[in-house]
């Protein structure tokens, strides 16, 4: 999730769909080009992002962190039917690792833990046999709504502790650690980022009852998983982790450090496809210099080497 916290202060006007387009135009570009020259990457995992599966109108939600019931069951359907083999994200940092990367291999993430995920999004996945697995931010658990979600709106509330034991054996799901309190861990002391990493483990597992290796970074751009948090989780125990910067993943990729593709209510199927492919992996990068350039702070972007 982008900025949560600020979602009251973007409005979806004639700037923003330009900047979308714009995007889309140079996404389309470089797709075009890479077909033309047979740009082809090796084998990769793509791990796709949703967060609330619930039917907002764009002016609703600025920041693109729900998709439509029906959308979201179109993207499902093309993936069975195009023979995608869907992974978790511990089989696929395992793959990575072990340079074993099956064709057309995806993963099917969710953030957050919204009720929605159990009400909209579980018929869909067992028609389409779809594996996922769901990151939950446990202190957010059985609260009247996410603090980012404005009062009075329309977005899903967060899952109750019943709810999200129902899910986890109502399709095939694989829970993961968002933290506590999900707070930006990069801007916490050690003892908070300890505590957000260890706690929200332990208390998954004593709830639910089943292992909890994987994990999600709260926000997840660019600079807020530096190697020291890297170094926690795995000494926590944590076999993967998951952020939110566009891309694929291939073989030898630092599993705590996997890159994911963002859906929202704006990707349509074709825009999904695209994405699929490969087109918008330059975006987040390209971000990051421009950001780095209008501030005047030249600083290096991180890499996500496997360190």
């Amino acid at each position: 999730m982008a900025a949560p916290a600020t979602a009251g202060a973007r409005s979806v006007g004639p700037l923003y769909w330009a900047g979308l387009w714009a995007i889309d135009l140079v996404s389309v570009g470089w797709f075009a080009i890479r077909a033309l020259f047979r740009l082809r990457a090796c084998s990769d995992i793509r791990i796709l992002v949703y967060h609330d599966i619930a039917d907002l109108t764009p002016k609703e939600d600025p920041l693109r962190v729900s998709v439509p019931v029906a959308l979201f069951e179109q993207q499902m359907r093309f993936l069975s039917e195009e023979g995608y083999r869907f992974l978790s994200v511990e089989e696929a940092a395992r793959l990575l690792s072990s340079a074993d990367i099956p064709d057309r291999a995806v993963v099917v993430t969710f953030d957050d833990g919204y009720e929605s995920v159990l009400r909209a999004a579980v018929p869909i996945l067992n028609r389409y046999a779809v594996l996922v697995t769901l990151f939950v931010a446990v202190g957010r658990l059985g609260e009247a709504r996410f603090p980012w979600s404005p009062a009075g709106s329309r977005f899903s509330r967060p899952l109750r502790w019943d709810e999200l034991a129902e899910l986890a054996g109502s399709c095939a799901m694989e829970i993961g650690s968002h933290t506590v309190t999900h707070r930006p861990l990069h801007t916490l002391s050690p003892a908070e980022q300890a505590t957000e990493v260890e706690a929200s483990r332990r208390v998954l597992e004593e709830r639910l009852g089943r292992p909890v290796q994987v994990f999600a970074y709260p926000f997840g751009g660019w600079n807020t998983f530096p190697a020291h948090l890297r170094d926690l989780l795995r000494r926590h125990g944590y076999t993967a982790a998951c952020t939110n910067v566009m891309g694929a993943n291939v073989a030898g990729a630092n599993t705590m450090a996997l890159r994911r593709v963002r859906i929202g209510w704006n990707d349509s199927l074709w825009r999904f496809r695209l994405k699929l492919a490969g087109a918008y992996d330059w975006s987040d990068r390209a971000r990051r210099v421009l950001a780095s350039l209008r501030s005047g702070n030249h600083e290096k972007v991180e890499s996500l080497e496997n360190t």
